[in-house]
């Protein structure tokens, strides 16, 4: 016989399932938090492409340096507007204050530096 602790009692009837906890369901049924996060990956990438694609590397290192941070801002900007006004996303799907700004603030950093050093390399190296 197996024995069962008084938690796992629920799950272990025929037409009971385990429920996500309340967590509201979004687009694609994945979870608010996790739309933030994918369309800020897509947007770092587009943002990365964007910036190979108008050449703004190709100005120096300040002057690339500078553009890279003003696309990134510019691109992260439609990002909060997107999550903010489109999707409509506030405090209580994405779970607290200002986490429209702050949810995937550092995928979207990782993966604009990498895309446009992958981007860039690809494009513009010398052999």
């Amino acid at each position: 016989m197996i024995e069962t602790s008084p938690g796992f009692e629920p799950y272990l009837s025929v037409n009971s399932e385990p429920t996500s906890g309340g967590v509201k369901e979004g687009l694609f049924g994945l979870p608010p938090t996790s739309i933030v996060y994918w369309a800020r990956l897509g947007l770092a990438v587009l943002a990365g492409a964007v910036y190979n694609a108008l050449g703004l590397g190709l100005q120096g290192v300040l002057l690339g340096t500078l553009a890279a941070i003003g696309i990134g801002i510019l691109f992260y900007a439609a990002s909060v507007f997107l999550v903010k006004n489109v999707l409509r996303y506030g405090e209580a799907e994405l779970k607290g204050p200002r986490k429209h700004v702050s949810l995937g603030w550092g995928t979207y950093t990782i993966w604009l530096i990498f895309t446009i050093v992958l981007l860039n390399t690809i494009l513009y190296a010398r052999p």
